[in-house]
């Protein structure tokens, strides 16, 4: 039990033993300071408890030096200790939120010191640092407040603070997403310029992204070996993603849902088979100079060499591809609204649209990629005519 000296007259150190180094014995300290307004058995009581709370604390691993803690020395800390369990896109997006947006605001305070007015009044300071002259959106916001939370959420579960001033504040407000999605008729058209394309390779990820919907990233790092032509099926096990300063890395889905099996339609079969032929008849072409690898372990879309293709030559081929079938151009996460909206609005389950895109929420699908289908408008409106007459 923690030794309990009275300083003053509401003042207490609190001294705990932890061993020897070096034949020195080792101590901890801790100074409390009892409320006022107290009576004699609640003042024993608070400061029992308080003693009883700081030998845990110790024993946990709790170091007094933390009390001191600059939110910058914790966040080094996390980063060190926390950020080899987190995705590697995500602690290099920690990694930058920390840099522009946390440490200039929060740096120099001591962590336990930060409250949730601190929160408030750093959301209401935040700006654009591009200097466009627009205001900051509220979702980047969101963005910066949940990587703050995160830290001190983390902080909290280690007891280097008493609680998480974040979860005293409201979070700023997510709007609905924007992205844009084909309407059927523009997928239709697409999909009958597709032969014409000169860029098989284009052709083909477009097909890939229309008919199953995956992520850029997902795409980047799909093998044969992850095509069942038997069944018409692709398993999705790894994504490539581009990091800053480290390069191309290969990652797990973002997810655990992520890691899925998601079935296709025999025209994109069709597709796959005659791609594969063109990839392998290239590749023995190219002989030496290829230096990917081969066979069922080749990428599916890869540099001309056979290297790693980045996720901005994918958004490339995909604008490039659109804008000369003339079609409206959407992103790549617009093909993927393209393929969840043609899902639902054809009268897929939300369990199942849910389970293609990877995705454990089938709500979260609905209310973030049920893009409006002209074609199923119509359909409605007629029902309700016939429901009319």
């Amino acid at each position: 039990m923690a030794s309990i000296r009275q300083r003053s007259v509401n003042s207490y150190e609190l001294t705990i033993s932890v061993g020897y180094e070096n034949g020195r014995k080792i101590r901890r300290t801790k100074n409390i300071k009892v409320p006022d307004g107290l009576t004699d058995k609640q003042k024993a009581a608070y400061i029992q408890e308080a003693a009883a709370d700081f030998e845990r604390r110790v024993k946990g691993g709790y170091n007094t030096s933390y009390d001191k803690m600059k939110f910058k020395d914790f966040t080094e800390l996390y980063i060190k200790n926390h950020g080899s369990t987190l995705k590697a896109k995500t602690r290099r997006e920690y990694e930058i939120h920390i840099h522009d947006r946390l440490n200039p605001y929060f740096g120099n305070m001591n962590i336990k010191d930060i409250t949730a007015l601190d929160v408030r009044r750093w959301l209401s300071s935040l700006e654009r640092v591009d200097r466009s002259g627009r205001p900051l959106s509220e979702n980047s916001k969101g963005v910066f407040f949940r990587t703050l939370s995160a830290i001190m959420g983390k902080a909290y579960e280690w007891e280097i603070i008493d609680n998480n001033p974040c979860s005293k504040v409201k979070q700023p407000r997510k709007a609905q997403s924007d992205v844009k999605a084909l309407q059927l008729e523009e997928v239709k058209q697409a999909l009958e310029k597709l032969p014409e394309y000169e860029d098989i390779r284009a052709r083909t990820l477009v097909s890939v992204l229309l008919f199953t919907g995956i992520r850029e990233a997902e795409a980047a790092g799909l093998e044969w070996q992850d095509i069942d032509f038997t069944e018409n099926k692709i398993s999705i096990r790894r994504e490539n993603i581009y990091i800053p300063n480290e390069g191309i890395i290969e990652d797990t889905p973002k997810s655990k849902s992520g890691t899925r099996v998601i079935f296709f339609p025999e025209k994109l079969a069709e597709i796959l088979k005659e791609y594969k032929e063109h990839q392998a008849a290239d590749i023995a072409a190219r002989g030496d100079l290829w230096t990917g690898s081969g066979g069922e372990r080749a990428k599916l879309f890869t540099q001309f060499n056979g290297d790693p293709v980045h996720d901005s030559t994918l958004r490339k081929w995909v604008k490039k591809f659109l804008t000369w079938a003339g079609v409206p151009y959407v992103t790549v996460h617009g093909l993927r609204h393209t393929y969840a909206s043609l899902l639902i609005s054809s009268g897929t389950d939300a369990r199942t649209a849910a389970a293609q895109l990877g995705h454990s929420s089938p709500a979260l699908v609905y209310n973030t990629y049920a893009n409006p289908q002209d074609y199923a408008k119509k359909q409605a409106a007629e029902t309700l005519g016939r429901l009319f007459e």
